[in-house]
């Protein structure tokens, strides 16, 4: 990443992704994007905030004895 162009192009195409729920591809985007540039500190918010909502997203509620999603039991 050189140019505030190509920030922005980033940017743009992973707000698509996410958009269309597509979050496994702007991970994989993301990686690529951090790869090339390892002090990208948007980037790698980015990833790991998308890392998060997966998280919240594939939390099992029965799996788990916290039914009442207490944080202080977790």
């Amino acid at each position: 990443m050189k140019k505030a162009d190509d920030r922005d192009d980033f940017l743009q195409i992973t707000n698509k992704l996410i958009s269309e729920q597509r979050f496994g591809e702007a991970i994989n985007y993301l990686q690529k994007i951090i790869d090339a540039d390892k002090k990208n500190k948007k980037a790698i918010a980015l990833k790991e905030q998308i890392q998060k909502i997966l998280e919240y997203l594939n939390r099992d509620l029965f799996g788990s004895t916290n039914l009442d999603m207490d944080p202080w039991l977790e």
